[in-house]
């Protein structure tokens, strides 16, 4: 073989082990998150005059990214366990907060993505709304749960917004 023939085989050698190399990266893709992989909390509430906004955090505590995308899909659970009767108005921006459009959010191992739910303090008749035992949040791949025990006073329409990035300091 003369030295260009060598010269074009490496290359061609090359070539090939690179573009394997790309097809494994992109078999790798990263997973939608299970409900197993996640926990939640609520991380804040804040008072806007007759409005409150709940900060729920999300936390990966896998040892693998994974992805959730959208808005939660969300249960309320009154302490006597009856889901509490509210209706969800899944919006972009509360008036005091704005949040991105829904896109998909990878959250990585110990990763926090967040999502925020808006309310009134007081029912369509002015008296105050009922505490609630649980938020469930489902939606998840496989088919799981997380619950955050939490008292807010969610009644009438709520506002959720979808997932977002969570930037912690």
């Amino acid at each position: 073989m003369n030295r260009m023939s060598i010269r074009m085989l490496l290359v061609a050698v090359l070539a090939v082990v690179a573009v394997g190399s790309v097809a494994r990266t992109a078999s790798a893709a990263v997973l939608p998150c299970t409900a197993k992989q996640l926990q939640a909390s609520d991380s804040s509430v804040k008072d806007f005059g007759t409005r409150r906004v709940a900060h729920i955090d999300i936390v990966n505590n896998s040892a693998n990214a994974c992805t959730i995308s959208g808005y939660p899909l969300l249960t309320f659970l009154r302490f006597s366990g009856a889901v509490a009767p509210v209706t969800i108005n899944n919006t972009s921006a509360e008036t005091n907060f704005r949040t991105p459009a829904p896109s998909t959010i990878t959250i990585a191992p110990l990763g926090h993505a967040s999502f925020l739910l808006g309310f009134p303090k007081r029912d369509l008749h002015g008296s105050p709304c009922a505490p609630i035992s649980n938020i469930v949040i489902s939606g998840f791949a496989g088919n799981g749960t997380v619950t955050i025990p939490d008292t807010i006073a969610p009644c009438t329409t709520l506002n959720v917004s979808p997932y977002f990035t969570a930037h912690r300091t």
